[in-house]
């Protein structure tokens, strides 16, 4: 007798054979051991044909999802699903696509770094646990070191789709990542640092000698050149590090900092903002391989559209993030003329200092993404 144990992928037996023509006479019928919970073939004569059905069963388990239902790629978040970017990627790519997609192809978001550690993710994506990531590239700058390039980045995202850099960025996902970069949609977006502490100053910018600072591969340049010391933290253990001390700031985009209770523990945050975020969308570079060309027209049109509309997403997000830091009586710290200068000239020079030292790619991503503004 042979038995088969239902799970995610024995859907029911009977459907299955019908619609591959092998319920024919002595082909395999199936009764339900409720008492076992298993599937029991009954028909002697179909021991013969067991393995012939067994067989076209497993080739249809393993065939794509039929062309009629489309293709749904699974999503992870690098960030917690309250945060604005992560928000912005739901809101403006996962949810029109369930309409334009439709038949064709969609996103399922399986969550944030609740499912997976933000740091494995993209390890995750590459293996093919997952199809596609949307998270900071900084989660996994250590493999991609020229998303620190993204980070530095001046030059709008329709640009550099156009003058070869999108290119040149896709050469090293997928070198690097095993993935393909399809999404750079909240670029606009900047980052602030934020302390619990007086700021002090140098030189006109802000001093952190003696500040305990946490940061990702997306601050630690800067803060270590302002003199801080660097903590790594996940993100969900910041509230926490700031409450009882261990860090005394740390660096956040413009927006979700009111999401993660921060503004009851910041008590000053520093401008301008800095760098845009590298923010971005990946797919596992096998599966994006395997969408038909009419999938990634629907998909990339859709993308289209997010980039378009995510700035201003961020940017009401941002405003409204502001009234809250302000409204709890957090100080904003306004670096201005020289001094302003000064301090961005830092925050890129030592991002790109970094890229020198870690990538071949550096200049030639410096050429495309990046515009001196003295020129």
């Amino acid at each position: 007798m042979v038995t088969i144990r239902p799970g995610r992928d024995t859907l029911p037996r009977e459907r299955i054979c019908w619609e591959m023509g092998l319920w024919a006479r002595g082909a395999p019928r199936f009764t339900r051991d409720n008492r076992k919970g298993v599937f029991r073939m009954t028909d002697l004569k179909t021991r013969l044909a067991a393995g012939a059905a067994g067989t076209a069963i497993a080739l249809f388990a393993a065939l794509p999802q039929a062309a009629a239902d489309g293709v749904e790629l699974t999503a992870v978040a690098g960030l917690q699903p309250t945060n604005p970017l992560t928000m912005s990627f739901v809101a403006n790519l996962i949810e029109p696509l369930k309409k334009a997609g439709a038949g064709v192809v969609t996103i399922r978001y399986a969550g944030g770094p609740e499912v997976v550690p933000p740091t494995k993710a993209a390890k995750a994506v590459e293996r093919g646990q997952f199809d596609m990531l949307n998270s900071p590239v900084s989660y996994y700058i250590g493999t991609v070191p020229e998303g620190y390039a993204m980070l530095a980045s001046n030059v709008p995202v329709a640009e550099v789709r156009k003058n070869g850099g999108w290119e040149l960025l896709n050469e090293v996902f997928n070198k690097k990542a095993g993935s393909q970069l399809i999404a750079w949609a909240e670029a606009p977006t900047k980052y602030n640092m934020y302390l619990s502490v007086e700021p002090k100053f140098k030189d006109g910018v802000p001093d952190l000698s003696g500040i305990k600072m946490r940061a990702t591969g997306t601050y630690r340049p800067l803060f270590r050149a302002l003199g801080a010391s660097t903590i790594n933290m996940k993100e969900s253990e910041i509230y926490t590090g700031m409450e009882r001390g261990v860090v005394q700031g740390f660096g956040w985009p413009e927006t979700g900092v009111p999401a993660l209770g921060l503004h009851k523990l910041v008590k000053h945050r520093i401008n301008p903002g800095f760098y845009a975020t590298n923010h971005a969308t990946t797919i596992n570079l096998s599966k994006w391989k395997s969408l038909t060309q009419q999938q990634k027209d629907v998909l990339m049109k859709a993308i289209a559209e997010y980039e378009k509309v995510a700035p201003a997403f961020m940017a009401k997000h941002a405003e409204a993030d502001t009234k809250t830091l302000r409204a709890a009586g957090v100080k904003e710290v306004n670096l201005e003329g020289k001094a302003a200068n000064k301090y961005l000239s830092i925050a890129y020079g030592e991002i790109w200092k970094e890229l020198g030292e870690r990538s071949d790619y550096a200049e030639k991503l410096r050429a495309k993404l990046y515009r001196d503004p003295a020129s």
